[in-house]
Order: structure tokens, then C-alpha cells, then sequence
């Protein structure tokens, strides 16, 4: 019985466990892709592959999208756009826009992108984009927002590394069609649930073991 109830907690701790790394698998940005239209003049590239950028810039980026550093530590490097950021979520990856087949690559108009992780609980959707031309961070406001299609429209002024963001409604995050949400601390809900399982099987094996010693 002893060694039934400890491999059992164990099973469980391990569930546990995996319950945790797809729950913050879960809390990754999405992606975006070019559609419509415009996807024959423009598209989305990995950031690796972007030049122009300064080194601090770049890094940035880098440490943005792998989650080490949020939107605070972008308003704190680019005060400027602080307050445009504020009480909103990183909704995508910083991701490269390019122009392709010899589009024009400022003045660019009416691009229309796909966010998979767009929901019908975020508002104020915005672009943030670093214009390598200019040097400069901007906060874009789309010409439009369609949350039912999950398509973003928008204009820039040149080309460069941008991302999605967005104020969310943590009781209405999460994405039933790709069954991932932004980082707003609802998937930390299940890890914790599930190391409470965990837990209590462990008590249980404790109890038991204990008694059957006294007895």
C-alpha cells in the first residue's frame, strides 16, 4: 500500500509538473502574418534577421520577446511612449515587417495583419513599432480593428520591427481557437491548482504510512 500511495503522488507531482509547462507554454505571444492583400507586398520575419537596429535596440527586443523584460522595461528605455503603454499587454512577438516584390517601403498604407491571439476581451489595440529610419519608438493606432476575424489594419510611416498590443480582460483572455492567452496571470490559476493536488495526495501518503506504523 506504502509504495502504491507513493507512486501515486509521485504520477501526480509529475502531472503537476506539466500542467505548470504548458500553462506557461500558454502564456507566450502569438505571431502575426500578413493577409489580404497586402500579403503579396509585405511580410513578417523572424527578428534575427532584422538590420538597422542599435545594439541596445536589438537587445531589447531580444529579452522582450524571450519574457525576461515587458512593456515597463520598454517605456523605461523609451519614455516617450510610457504612458501609451500603460495597463496594456504585449498581444504578439516583436516580429520584422518587410516589403517584398519591390513595395514601397515608406508611406506604406492599409496593411492588414492577422493576430490569432486577438480576442473579443481587449481593447485600445495598438502597434508598437521601432522605426529604424528614424530611430525612434512610435505607438500606432490601426485604421481599424476587426476582434471577430482577428485582423488588425495599419499604416506606417516606414518599415521595422512591430508588435501588437492591447488593454486585456483577464475573465475574457484566453483564445478558444488557439487556446492560448496573454501573460495577465490566468494560467497561474491551473499550476497552482494542480500542485494542490499534488499536495494532498502527498498528505495522504503521509497519514496513511504514519498510522499503519502505529498499528
Amino acid at each position: 500500500m506504502k509504495k502504491k500511495l507513493i507512486g501515486m503522488a509521485m504520477l501526480v507531482t509529475l502531472a503537476a509538473m506539466q500542467v505548470m509547462g504548458v500553462s506557461a507554454a500558454g502564456s507566450k505571444t502569438t505571431g502575426m502574418a500578413v493577409t489580404g492583400d497586402s500579403k503579396e507586398s509585405y511580410a513578417f520575419e523572424d527578428m534575427s534577421a532584422a538590420t538597422g537596429l542599435s545594439a541596445d535596440v536589438a537587445d531589447l527586443i531580444s529579452q522582450i520577446n524571450a519574457g525576461t523584460k515587458t512593456l515597463d522595461d520598454l517605456g523605461k528605455a523609451a519614455p516617450e511612449i510610457a504612458s501609451d503603454l500603460e495597463g496594456k499587454s504585449l498581444i504578439t512577438s516583436f516580429e520584422d515587417l518587410v516589403a517584398q516584390n519591390g513595395a514601397p517601403t515608406t508611406d506604406v498604407k492599409g496593411v492588414k495583419i492577422s493576430v490569432p491571439a486577438l480576442t473579443s476581451g481587449m481593447s485600445d489595440v495598438a502597434i508598437v513599432h521601432y522605426s529604424t529610419t528614424r530611430s525612434t519608438w512610435e505607438v500606432i493606432t490601426p485604421d481599424s480593428v476587426d476582434l471577430e476575424n482577428k485582423e488588425v489594419t495599419a499604416s506606417f510611416k516606414d518599415l521595422s520591427p512591430v508588435a501588437v498590443i492591447a488593454k486585456v480582460d483577464a475573465s475574457k483572455a484566453a483564445d478558444n481557437a488557439t487556446g492560448t492567452a496573454p501573460k495577465t496571470g490566468v494560467e497561474a490559476n491551473n499550476s497552482w491548482m494542480a500542485w494542490g493536488c499534488a499536495a494532498v495526495v502527498l498528505m495522504a501518503a503521509a497519514v496513511l504510512t504514519f498510522k499503519k506504523k502505529r498499528v
